[in-house]
């Protein structure tokens, strides 16, 4: 297919902005961003689809389009939606870089571009057209998988950079999965062959635009080898990525709309104006069963809400158990239901969220992100739950952790109480009882608050205390004369003592 004949086609209603030169460039391919630099993504003849929320003023229009002029792309498709009309100073870049830019109606949807165009690639080998056929027909990802790997001859997976596999044709261990999730998520540049065990490589593909976060990104696996490292450069292994990209475009669609009545019951139900038995319908009209137990869990990613969604919602899928996924003030809320083998254990399902941690972690040293689960409970408990996750999060976010993970048990510490007093009335607590003290270590280059910080772990224990410290035990309590001194609190009270203890456990 041409540039022309995508313009000459009255049913897509482009208008054409900048390039009428080059409409003779053929289009290979078509790639779907919102990146302000796709660059790894795109290997050359794609009709780029974008709906410019990269956009702020002309230096990003410059970037955007010199970054699709340096891939070789056929062409530019701007949307309407969010700014109403393709802004001038992109037209002007586009039109200084070569890179022909037209503007689709908000009518048109970006998928009946996709499809057109790799519908009519007549001259293209069939198994291309078949896929995306296939999806435009209906079929699920199992399907499309299975036809790729009869044309590949090889056996293939779309994995989720949170270690599960989505869909696969093949086995693939759990040891090589985690191996390759890893090898994702530290890759600078994709498409990548890998080798995660010895003897064996796989070539790893993104799939999609790139506008999730990499946590949140499935990703295509290929075995190694001369044959599959051919067809992944070849129009098989791009039109199955660009199949699979469009089938979860299609999943994400409709998890948004089925969990928005249960997101706007949440917020409800937390400011009053929803009861228990109403959140629990629009429970029910989001696929979870609310019936039995269920189980909330609240993460924050550090960054943006919906960037906490997309990850919280990859995790959820993963675990198998029916759950809906939403966002809130901080990031995002996921209840769990009872899967096929009944009750939903918090305990289990922390553990799973722990491993998934683990490895995102290890792989991904900017990565951040805390975690709270619930106990179980059930609808009619629905507003205590997803209270109780809050706090388990906030918990896990004031212990420092990178990627942190709390649960209900924990809930019995003292930092619970901690976690729920506002920052600048915790800080006053500390320094009202340490300042003092910390100020003398200061100008006397002592040991005072370490040494009481030791004599209260080792609860009181003057003998235990002092040989931790090094210390004769008449050192040690003098030092601790000197503490109640300059502090003007008595050690021997206990109220006294765990007043201290708290003061320590907050960190400025």
């Amino acid at each position: 297919m041409l540039l022309g004949d995508l313009l000459d086609d009255s049913r897509l209603g482009l208008s054409l902005l900048t390039g009428r030169d080059r409409l003779d460039r053929a289009v290979r391919g078509v790639y779907i961003t919102d990146l302000i630099d796709p660059r790894r993504y795109l290997q050359g003849g794609e009709l780029v689809l974008s709906g410019l929320v990269w956009h702020r003023d002309e230096t990003d229009s410059e970037a955007f389009a010199a970054a699709l002029a340096e891939s070789g792309v056929a062409g530019l498709v701007a949307g309407t939606a969010r700014l109403g009309k393709a802004p001038p100073d992109l037209v002007e870049a586009c039109a200084r870089h070569g890179v022909p830019l037209f503007e689709v109606p908000v009518t048109v949807s970006f998928n009946t571009l996709f499809e057109r165009v790799l519908g009519a690639v007549r001259d293209e080998p069939a198994p291309r057209r078949d896929l995306v056929a296939d999806v435009a027909a209906g079929a699920d990802l199992t399907k499309v998988l299975a036809a790729a790997a009869a044309e590949l001859g090889t056996d293939c997976w779309v994995c989720s950079a949170v270690g599960s596999v989505v869909a696969g044709h093949g086995e693939l261990s759990v040891e090589v999965l985690r191996s390759l999730v890893r090898e994702f998520l530290r890759a600078e540049r994709l498409p990548r062959t890998v080798c995660p065990v010895e003897g064996a490589t796989y070539v790893l593909r993104p799939i999609g635009a790139g506008t999730e976060s990499r946590p949140a990104r499935w990703f295509l696996v290929l075995p190694g080898g001369q044959e599959a490292g051919a067809a992944e450069r070849g129009s098989v292994c791009d039109e199955l990525a660009t199949a699979v990209a469009l089938l979860r475009t299609r999943l994400e669609e409709g998890r948004r709309a089925a969990s928005r009545p249960f997101g706007a019951a949440v917020r409800g139900l937390l400011d009053g104006s929803v009861d228990s038995r109403e959140a629990a319908a629009r429970l029910g009209e989001a696929g979870v069963p609310s019936e039995g137990s269920l189980c909330v869990v609240s993460l924050d990613s550090g960054g943006t809400a919906a960037a906490s969604v997309e990850l919280m919602r990859e995790i959820a899928a993963a675990t198998g158990l029916p759950s809906v996924t939403v966002a809130t003030d901080v990031g995002a809320l996921a209840v769990f239901a009872e899967g096929e083998r009944g009750r939903t254990e918090p305990a289990e399902l922390a553990g799973w969220m722990r491993r998934t941690l683990t490895d995102l972690e290890y792989a991904a040293e900017w990565f951040s992100v805390s975690v709270g689960v619930s106990d179980l409970g059930d609808a009619g408990g629905l507003r205590g739950l997803v209270e109780e996750a809050g706090y388990t999060r906030r918990l896990a976010r004031r212990r420092g952790q990178r990627c942190g993970i709390v649960t209900a048990e924990d809930l019995v510490s003292h930092q619970v109480l901690l976690s729920a007093v506002p920052d600048e009335l915790r800080h006053s607590y500390r320094q009202r009882l340490l300042g003092s003290l910390l100020a003398y270590d200061r100008s006397h280059h002592s040991e005072l608050v370490h040494t009481l910080r030791t004599f209260l772990e080792c609860s009181g224990s003057w003998s235990r205390c002092a040989e931790r410290l090094h210390v004769h035990v008449n050192t040690l309590r003098y030092r601790i004369r000197r503490v109640e001194e300059i502090s003007g609190r008595d050690l021997g009270d206990f109220s006294t003592r765990v007043d201290f203890y708290l003061a320590l456990q907050i960190n400025i």
